[in-house]
């Protein structure tokens, strides 16, 4: 099942649905294997040219359902320990949208 399905899946147990907005997210966030801070990922998200503008709040909200969803980590960045990165989890690590 791809990330995108697992989190429509999550989320439905939840009584939430994917919106647009959030699968963009899903899609950016799975786009690449490297790690990124939510910072980066907003700015990554500003640059898109889908005519769909995604809130800093979403993103941030998007972030921690993919954590519960057990699709994404979060950690401490050992260079800047004031700050918190991500790294995608796959069952299969060349799996990638």
């Amino acid at each position: 099942m791809s990330p995108i399905e697992n989190f429509r899946e999550f989320l439905a147990g939840k009584g939430m649905r994917l919106t647009q907005e959030r699968e963009l997210i899903v899609t950016e966030v799975f786009s690449s294997c490297a790690y990124f801070d939510a910072d980066q990922l907003v700015e990554r998200m500003a640059a898109q040219k889908t005519g769909r503008r995604v809130s800093r709040s979403t993103v941030y909200r998007t972030l921690g359902w993919l954590i519960d969803a057990g699709l994404l980590r979060k950690m401490t960045d050992m260079i800047n320990r004031d700050r918190d990165v991500y790294s995608t989890i796959s069952s299969n690590p060349r799996f990638r949208l």
